[in-house]
This record gives C-alpha cells, structure tokens and sequence, in this order.
C-alpha cells in the first residue's frame, strides 16, 4: 500500500478536480456527454494508474516527483501558463501581490555556476548598510556552499521572518580573502519605478519595471514629482523588458492617463463571473501633455493593456517593436498551504475589441489541444480583422501591439552574444570598479581601458564560435559522412586556421559595441542602476525617436488623427 504521506498529492489534486467539477456541473446544458461524469471517472482513472505504478513498478519510484510529472504533463496540454506554483515561485507571486517581502534587499543571479549580486543593493536595505556590491559572488548562506544553486534555491536560504539573521559569505573581484556578512532580514518594500526624471527640454521620462501592488502609487508620486519638477513638454513611460504584473495595477497606471470613465479593457472567460469591464474612475494627473509609451518584444500582459488602451483611446504615441503578445487572465486557486494552482479562465480584450493574446501554436500542436468543440465558442479573432481606435485609426487583432513608429533594433552576432553570455564585460566592470578609486575619469571608456579588456579576454581564455566556424564545421561533418573529407584534409586545415586566428579581427570589428557595454556597466557598478539608465540614453534609438516626436507637437497630433485625415 501506499504511504498515506505520498498519497497526498493525489488525495489534493483529486479535491482540486471534484472542485472544479462541481463548478463545471454549473456550466451550459447544451454539452452533449455527461461532463461532470467524465471528470469524476477519470479522476478515478488517473488515480488508479498513479497507484499501479508507485506500488508494482520494477524499482521504487519517488511518489512526489511522478505526481509533479504527471500534473505538468495535463497542464502543459492545456497552455504554457497554467502551472502548480510551489516553493520559491509560491513566494515570488506572494511578492507581486503584496509588494513586500521579508528578505535583504539583494537581486541576484547565477554566473559562472555562483549566485552573484546583479544588481546595486536597494537603498537602506541590510545588504545596502553592510556593504554588498554589484558583483559580489555569494558562495555560503549559514555555512551552505551555493556552487552550483538554482536562483530560486538561493533565494529560499535568504529570505525568512523579519528579525531573524542570515550569515552570508561573498567573493569578492579584487580582494584576496572572503568577505563575511551578518544580516538582519528586514521588510524589503519592491520598487516598481526604477528610475524617473526630467531627461530634455522639460520632457519627463519614467521607467516602470513591473506592474505589482505598488505600481499604481509609484507611478502616481512620480508623475506628481515631475510636474512639481517643471515638466511641459511631455511624457515617457518606459515599458520595454517590462513583463507585466496585476490586472488591478495595469487598470491603476492607465487610470493616471485616461479621462475619467473611459473603458479600459475587459475580460471574457467560459462563465459569466470572468467577464469585466474595468473603466477608468479618477481624473488623469496629465489631461494635456503628450504622451509616448516605449515598448519592445518582452513587454507583456499587464504592460500590453496599458500600452493597448493608450493606443486604443488615442490618449498617446506607442514607439519600439512589436509586444509580447500575452493576454490571459490566470486565477490563483489555493490548491493546500504550499501550493497554488495558477489557472487560465479569461482573456484580455481592449477598448476596441482586439485580443491581446497572439497564439503561437503550430498547426500540430493545434490538432492535439485537448479542449472540447462541443460547446465551444471561437474567441480568437480572425488574424486579418481590422478594428478601430476611439477616433478611426486602424489597428490589427494580431495579438500583442503594434507600435505606431516602429524602431528596429541591431540583432547581436555570435561574438557579442558570447561576451554577454560568458559575463565577459559584466566580469571586468566588477574587478575594474573594486580596484580603482572611483572618479569621474573612471567611468570614461578609453582606448587603453579596450585594449585591457582585450588582455582580460585572452587571460581569461574568452572562447566563441564565429558564424562562419558553425557553418563550416557542419560541412565538415557532411564530409566525413559523405567520405571526402580525407582528400580535402589540406584544404580544410588551412580554412580551420585562417577561422582560428580571426580573434583580433572579430575585436576589432566590434570594438563600438564594447565600448557601449562597458560605458553601461563601468555606470552601473560606481553611480547604480539610475546611472546605468542614464548611461543607456546615449545609444538609445527608441528614446531618442520618443524624445524628436515629443518634441514636434504637429507630427506628434497628425499621427492621432484619423487614417484619412492623414
């Protein structure tokens, strides 16, 4: 028999099904089979193989991890979002919805297999007050080495009850001996608004980074801080990487934009308690000024219903690459105390009818989707259908937003993605800002500062694979598997070695790109994130395109005509 420990995540999950069960036995009388028959049956069937193989398999099969497989498996043919959220995803949603969390105040990630220190500290944090830098690498957490650590892992060890203590051990770029940190864990308030000034000519500029329970009151106070600044002659928001957050603060952030009652998006589920209709309900804090949003490929959900409404409403400019295309509404179904069921019920529509959603299901994976055509009613919009903004303008219900200027951005090569895959420049801004004092010299990028790096990249045996050496080696292979490759082995060294000996070519075509990353790193690692944001304005197409529109009020009012006043 099976332990009635292990049992219990079929026992839930099987709770979770009859639950949901008896809502669907709510549903439409048209169903042509008895639905709330054949969920119970299969329960039971499901329940029935779980119990065959974690008792009569040839080896003993670890009961939690084959449940988790088979619960991925039945989601996974459902949609790529509807998930189990346990442990430290469990927290991270927790942190999204309350905006605070009981912690250091350190974002971290894995580089070179160690937790490392991605980012300046958040102001007046314990890790702030200690003295934790960008690019400290954390290798102990209470004696635990974290070679090796997923994020997730990491961040479990240091995150707990406020008031308790966590003693960390960190690797330090330019000191010999490790550095060794006794923390307090306090309430680490998550900043939604990472960066908000004036940037040009009385243009105000704010960067929103994620859409949680904070979102709407940052932005408020910030918009407030820039009129009280001298803002005139505009606004950007920032939403580019941004990857979304709650319907609520999405609502929130356009609602300081949009006049009052206008209609800002809407959901539309398979029940009649997932369809909403949410208007805007407060005066805007900026009736007049121009506005532009910024948006690129990650920006998504949360932030695709701002920049859609906006769109839609005619209210401003959308400027950058095409978005995301996610606009599924998820409900958070408490399945016991560590694990919640993230469910999709309901789609986001915008003010003029299109679906935010872009469905990137191949033709196969559409054959097999699981979900019934018997009562089914088709909510995805003919890819071709046009729709229209409050005042006429064309838009397309392709999923995502279009931008109304469209600013293309350089793809990187095979040599620049390694640099930043490897950490390469990231690495050498760390060691270069802990061994030299900072000045205002120090942050400039000179030729000898890309020379020294061209030294760091040889010492530290930087190795990419060009384009041309990718292709070449596949022919290679052909070659051998075709049996030519011994009667043009001459030929082939020789290509091998012009290939092998073009580092210093490959540098030097790139040197403008290195020079750019270092000039944003070297920014980050001695004025923080704010400077590194500033740094970033130089080389910013899409801002810049947002700063020339802002700034040219006839060519910013023709684009929110009427497509045949145009």
């Amino acid at each position: 028999m099976i332990k009635k420990e292990h049992l219990s995540r079929l026992l839930v999950a099987c709770l979770a099904c009859i639950v949901f069960a008896g809502w669907l036995s709510h549903e439409s009388k048209a169903f042509k089979i008895d639905y709330l028959g054949e969920v119970q049956k299969n329960i039971i069937y499901f329940g029935k193989v779980y119990q065959e193989v974690t008792n009569k398999y040839i080896d003993v099969v670890d009961p939690h991890k084959l449940m988790n497989i088979g619960i991925d498996a039945m989601l996974t043919a459902v949609d790529d979002y509807t998930i189990l959220i346990e442990g430290e995803e469990n927290t991270q949603l927790k942190i999204l919805t309350t905006g605070r969390y009981g912690g250091l105040g350190m974002v971290i990630g894995v580089r070179d297999h160690w937790p490392t220190v991605m980012e300046p500290p958040y102001d007046d944090t314990p890790a702030a007050r200690a003295g934790c830098r960008e690019g400290d690498r954390i290798v102990r957490v209470d004696g635990v080495s974290t070679e090796d650590m997923t994020v997730n892992e990491v961040a479990e060890l240091m995150r707990g009850e406020i008031g308790t203590a966590v003693n960390i051990e960190v690797s330090r770029s330019g000191v010999d001996e490790p550095l060794e940190f006794r923390l307090v864990r306090a309430e680490i308030i998550v900043k939604d608004v990472v960066f908000s000034d004036l940037i040009a000519d009385s243009v105000g500029y704010i960067k929103l980074s994620r859409f949680s329970k904070n979102a709407t009151a940052e932005m408020r106070q910030a918009v407030i801080g820039l009129k009280n600044k001298g803002m005139t002659g505009g606004i950007i928001i920032d939403l580019r990487n941004n990857p979304g957050g709650l319907l609520e603060a999405a609502v929130g952030v356009a609602d300081i934009f949009l006049p009052k009652g206008e209609f800002i998006v809407s959901t539309q589920g398979r029940t009649p308690e997932t369809v909403q209709r949410y208007f805007s309900e407060n005066a805007p804090l900026l009736p007049n000024q121009n506005l532009v949003l910024l948006v690129n490929s990650f920006s998504a959900s949360a932030s695709e219903i701002v920049a859609g409404a906006i769109q839609d409403l005619d209210r401003g400019v959308i400027v950058g690459q095409p978005t995301y295309g996610k606009g599924l509404v998820q409900s958070i179904i408490e399945i016991n105390r560590d694990a919640q069921l993230k469910l999709t019920t309901a789609k986001y529509y915008l003010p003029s009818g299109r679906l935010i959603q872009k469905d990137r299901r191949t033709r196969k994976e559409k054959e097999k989707v699981l979900l019934s055509t018997d009562n089914a009613v088709d909510r995805i919009p003919d890819s071709l259908k046009v729709f229209s903004t409050a005042i006429g303008r064309e838009v397309h219900g392709r999923g995502g937003v279009v931008p109304d200027i469209t600013v293309v951005v350089d793809s990187l090569n095979s040599f620049q993605k390694s640099l930043l895959r490897q950490s390469m420049i990231f690495n050498y801004a760390v060691n270069f800002a802990n061994t030299h004092t900072q000045t205002e010299e120090t942050s400039l990028v000179t030729p000898g500062m890309i020379e020294d790096f061209k030294a760091y990249l040889e010492k530290h045996k930087f190795s990419y694979e060009s384009e041309s050496q990718n292709e070449f080696e596949d022919f290679v292979t052909v070659l051998k598997k075709e049996g030519k490759f011994y009667n043009l082995e001459p030929q082939i060294t020789a290509i091998q070695a012009v290939l092998n000996q073009s580092f210093h070519d490959t540098f030097s075509q790139n040197r403008e790109f290195i020079k750019k990353q270092l000039e944003l790193e070297l920014a980050t690692k001695q004025g923080g994130s704010s400077a590194k944001i500033r740094a970033g304005f130089k080389n910013d197409r899409a801002l810049k395109a947002a700063l020339k529109l802002i700034q040219n009020v006839p060519e910013f009012t023709a684009l929110l005509q009427p497509d045949d006043k145009i």
